[in-house]
């Protein structure tokens, strides 16, 4: 008897989180527009500017610039230098 309650156990439970994913579904699945716009690479000047606390809002584009300018360094390690830390 105990070996039939847990097979009915089994597969009530397995219905219910069935039935429960078949209703949540669209509420957690994205638009085909979604997608295609989060697909869609943006240029920089398109975003907000980026709040850096003690340094105010830079805009993403001057960040993007500051790195081509100077790349983090390489050691032998394959470890990045810091190259400032600050006061």
């Amino acid at each position: 008897m105990q070996k039939i309650s847990s097979v009915v156990f089994c597969l009530a439970s397995l219905a219910l989180v069935t039935g429960a994913c078949w209703l949540m579904f669209p509420y957690a699945a994205r638009s085909a527009q979604e997608v295609q716009y989060a697909d869609t690479p943006q240029g920089a000047e398109m975003f907000d500017d980026v709040d850096l606390g003690d340094f105010g809002e830079i805009p993403v584009l001057d960040m993007m610039q500051h790195y081509i300018d100077s790349p983090p360094l390489v050691v032998d390690g394959g470890d990045k230098k810091v190259r400032f830390q600050g006061c």
